[in-house]
């Protein structure tokens, strides 16, 4: 299971390692010439800038201890057109012969080549697992142990051995690769959890104090993303704390950027939303969102107190039309519109005053100062597939309703399904909640099993033993149903599962977890995992009372809409560093909140099961920052 990110850090690796490899060697070009020249042993460090046939020719008119150094260049040869397992049959023939300490050490780092290309980690780490007494003086040696050492850690996620392996490999470096190494050591410093860069620093402070620099900076950076004044301060004392340190060379850009990163500081906000007609219940729920938001910065003397917020009816005008008055009123920040309707209409008009959109369209235009924040069930269903994919689930099934929700979502979780993992999952459809039980057992092949008892009975008689099997090869299901419908269908579920096999998880959506259900109903949907926001899941529960006494009869939806509104206004201060650092994560009412490159404001959701008719959140431990 490889992500676009694990791919190219591949292509970097051996990119990078063709590049080392041609600044520390010479070329084996021959001229041409009237006379037979004889075979020599070339350099085993020598470039490869031959096709693979070129250096197999050569090994069949070697004698046996040069033969050895034209098998290894023919073996990096093979790696470099991408034929590993011929360069590994190679290596295996060349470790047959007695070889030296350089030669050891050259086949060492082809096989973990090899493995590498294969996405054979462990066992491309487990190769460089070198004795004490297997050494070499090469540097372009040392550049590719640390550089093969440090890929197999980031692709592994083992972030803080690559800042380890890369600061060693700084030290084999000329100046020219020297920026590119320090953006990939900082990329993995970048995004070691808190608590974990606190304990390296402690660590490696006397031991080694350019890697307990890497981890300070690191550490400063997270701490300060979206304070660039402190940021400034505290990088000012880490410059003095290490005056000598390679990281002043090449600073990492994020940091650069983050000190020129001024904060949105709007002093007059305009509000696009429904609030009378058939969609005020929405426009109103946001509304009342952003207020909370707004006097509670108020109550607690924040620096953005003095902001004006306006509220314009787009019920009662167009929303282009009221676009344009709110930026005459003197609006420098925009949130909204609601619908999509009036989305597509408002987009042309935005300029140099930025917009957070309360929807998203299929294309939208991605612009620096406009932002996308929605609520779409859509999103739930790629965050299954993630959440599946860190549970170690292989082989889902989606069960769905045949009608427009069902269909959308179920392709929505599929896609991304495929996207992560390159793998599929079926999709089983149930027309009503009559049709249940059927689709369970089909999804199950209970009834193929059924049938090939009932041909044995009728073959050798009546009186024979058997029992119902069903598949092996599913090991969870995404169930996109309404809490009543789940309740029938994870019965069926548990009863028809083999009960020799795994038990299949069950994951779900907000959309079947319902607030207000007997014990007997929550009993009924034991062991369903499910998504939702923080805020029905692991409030603020001090901000969700106040907001219940004032509100005691808001639904489900509207409590969505009072933390989107909630989160729209806290988000302010914070879009342009979410945007400018995408490891950067925000703590919201509706969920851990980050901003991809299309400006899209993504949401990563609690999770929670339901265990003996009660729900038990399930722990995380995000990198998030409270919106202040």
């Amino acid at each position: 299971m490889e992500s676009k990110h694990s791919y190219s850090r591949l292509i970097m690796f051996l990119s990078l390692s063709l590049l080392l490899s041609a600044c520390s060697s010479t070329t084996t070009s021959e001229k041409a010439t009237s006379k037979p020249q004889p075979i020599v042993a070339p350099d085993v460090l020598t470039q490869i800038d031959q096709p693979a046939q070129y250096y197999i020719d050569k090994i069949a008119l070697a004698n046996k201890p040069q033969a050895i150094s034209w098998q290894l260049l023919a073996a990096r040869a093979l790696i470099a057109e991408g034929h590993t397992q011929p360069a590994l049959d190679i290596l295996m023939s060349v470790e047959r012969n007695p070889l030296s300490t350089k030669q050891l050490f050259e086949v060492a780092l082809v096989k973990s080549e090899a493995y590498l290309l294969e996405k054979r980690y462990q066992q491309a780490a487990g190769v460089l697992n070198f004795s004490s007494t297997l050494d070499t003086n090469e540097q372009a040696h040392w550049q590719r142990f640390y550089l093969l050492n440090a890929t197999i850690a980031e692709l592994l996620n083992n972030n803080a051995k690559a800042v380890e392996y890369r600061v060693a490999l700084s030290d084999f470096l000329d100046s020219e690769l020297h920026s590119s190494n320090n953006n990939h050591l900082w990329e993995s410093a970048s995004v070691i959890p808190n608590a974990e860069l606190e304990l390296l620093i402690l660590r490696f402070k006397t031991e080694n104090p350019t890697l307990a620099g890497w981890y300070q900076l690191a550490a400063i950076g997270q701490q300060y993303r979206t304070d660039p004044k402190r940021l400034i301060e505290s990088l000012q004392t880490w410059k003095h704390d290490y005056p000598q340190h390679p990281a002043l060379t090449g600073f990492p850009i994020e940091l650069v950027k983050a000190m020129a990163t001024t904060p949105y500081t709007p002093s007059q906000i305009a509000v696009l939303a429904p609030l009378t007609g058939k969609q005020s219940v929405a426009g109103k729920a946001i509304r009342d969102g952003m207020l909370s938001a707004y006097y509670q910065d108020t109550a607690a003397g924040s620096e953005h107190n003095d902001i004006a917020l306006r509220f314009y009816d787009t019920a009662a005008t167009s929303a282009d039309t009221l676009y344009l008055q709110a930026i005459e009123d003197g609006a420098d920040f925009v949130i909204g519109p609601l619908l999509k309707s009036n989305l597509s209409k408002v987009l042309p008009l935005v300029k140099d005053v930025p917009l957070i959109s309360l929807n998203k369209l299929a294309n939208a235009p991605a612009a620096d100062n406009i932002y996308y924040f929605s609520l779409s069930s859509n999103d739930e269903a790629i965050a299954a597939a993630k959440k599946m994919q860190r549970d170690g689930i292989k082989q889902p099934l989606v069960l769905a309703p045949n009608n427009r929700t069902g269909n959308r979502l179920a392709a929505e979780f599929t896609q991304q399904w495929a996207l992560l993992t390159q793998g599929t999952s079926e999709t089983y459809k149930y027309k009503s909640r009559s049709d249940m039980q059927n689709t369970v057992t089909s999804l199950f092949s209970v009834t193929s099993s059924n049938q090939r008892i009932n041909l044995m009975k009728n073959l050798v008689g009546t009186d024979i033993k058997s029992t119902t099997r069903s598949r092996r090869d599913i090991d969870a299901i995404y169930i996109i149903a309404t809490p009543s419908e789940a309740m029938l269908a994870i019965p069926y579920i548990i009863t028809t599962q083999n009960p020799y096999a795994p038990q299949v998880a069950v994951y779900a959506s907000s959309r079947t977890h319902g607030n207000n259900l007997s014990k007997s109903q929550s009993r009924d949907l034991n062991g369903l995992i499910f998504s939702d926001m923080p805020w029905l899941l692991n409030p603020d529960r001090e901000l969700k009372q106040q907001t219940l006494a004032l509100w005691p009869n808001m639904s489900k939806i509207q409590q969505n809409l009072f933390a989107m509104g909630y989160d729209s206004f806290k988000l302010i201060p914070n879009l342009l560093q979410l945007r400018n650092f995408p490891n950067l994560r925000l703590a919201g009412q509706t969920g851990i909140l980050y901003i991809n490159d299309d400006g899209i404001i993504e949401r990563e959701f609690s999770w929670a099961k339901y265990r003996s008719g009660k729900i038990k959140l399930e722990e995380t431990n995000p990198e998030t920052k409270p919106a202040p």
